[in-house]
């Protein structure tokens, strides 16, 4: 019995012995990471860039200087003496009465003024702008009247005052008025040199005188040719 024990025990042992021995499982290979690097890639302009256009300073337009004389009748102003030779050279000074007047004895006229102290019959400047102010409410209108002092006389021979017309007014008591050369009498533009000579006069509605200014004379020089 006890032999038939031990024979058991080494068949038990010896089947032990034989069973196949376990391998191990592998580990399973690591997943890949995939990682996602941003590039930044500098754009390359296919087109220079548009120049910013810069502007061309435009020069001013020159504006041209008109000689303005103005005088009160308490005070005579000065400005340039017109273009002209020889003895006949105009002056720009007022006389202090150029403001003359009222019947009244009161100063009528105030701010007396022109645009230039020569003009031309056949070439430029023919033209010469007159100003003049009054506060006289008796005024209701202004005329120009002028003469010419003949300068290829000896001594000059002086014309008759001649009224050239009447003012344009701004219901202000400001008064204008153009003197163009080929307005002026034909038989008084006929001196081929000659002073022109002016002075202006008050009326009232009723076509009254109520003063005059002062007469201006050998202030504007006027020719008849060309220079």
């Amino acid at each position: 019995m006890k032999k038939i024990l031990i024979l058991a025990l080494a068949l038990v042992l010896s089947g032990c012995g034989a069973l196949t021995p376990v391998t191990p499982t592998a580990a399973p290979p690591p997943t890949a990471q995939v990682i996602i690097a941003t590039v930044l890639v500098p754009v390359v302009a296919t087109q220079p860039p548009t120049p910013v256009p810069t502007d061309t300073p435009i020069p001013p337009t020159p504006t041209p200087q008109v000689v303005v004389v103005t005088a009160t009748s308490a005070n005579t102003a000065a400005a340039p003496a017109a273009t002209s030779s020889g003895p006949a050279t105009a002056t720009a000074t007022l006389p202090s009465d150029a403001g003359g007047l009222s019947k009244a004895g009161v100063v009528l006229f105030s701010n007396l003024t022109r645009s230039g102290s020569y003009f031309n019959l056949r070439c430029p400047p023919q033209d010469i702008t007159f100003g003049i102010s009054t506060s006289n409410v008796s005024v209701t209108e202004v005329d120009l009247y002028y003469r010419m002092e003949d300068l290829t006389t000896q001594p000059p021979s002086i014309s008759a005052w001649k009224n050239y017309g009447k003012m344009q007014g701004d219901k202000n008591g400001n008064y204008t008025l153009d003197v163009n050369t080929l307005q002026l009498s034909p038989d008084l533009r006929a001196p081929a040199k000659a002073w022109f000579d002016y002075e202006f006069v008050g009326i009232t509605k009723t076509g009254d005188s109520v003063g005059n200014s002062g007469k201006i004379s050998q202030q504007i020089l006027y020719l008849k040719d060309c220079p």
